[in-house]
């Protein structure tokens, strides 16, 4: 049995309730192994400035996964931990970094 490669996913949230249904749906979908950051931009600090910056975030929630993935908004399907949805989320939201700044 192959063992599931962990994830770290960071949740940018303004605790609003759109906010707070995406963490509670990563949270019951996300497997045991993965690791779920949360952050709360009513209380900014340069940490989650600097990460909004690089990771070009304009909006909440948006989640990042692993850093090379960005889902915007509530996703239109069911959070469920597994490869299958890691790779339907490489090709489908991939994270472009924009170097210019």
């Amino acid at each position: 049995m192959t063992k599931k490669q962990a994830h770290t996913i960071e949740i940018f949230s303004a605790s609003c309730p759109l906010c707070k249904h995406i963490i509670y749906d990563i949270q019951i979908g996300k497997c045991q192994g993965c690791n779920q950051v949360i952050y709360d931009v009513n209380n900014m600090t340069d940490d989650i400035k600097k990460k909004m910056r690089d990771y070009g975030i304009t909006s909440v929630p948006t989640t990042i996964i692993d850093g090379n993935i960005k889902v915007v908004g509530i996703p239109d399907f069911p959070w469920i931990c597994g490869d299958e949805l890691y790779q339907k989320l490489k090709r489908e939201y991939p994270l472009c970094k924009n170097h210019n700044h």
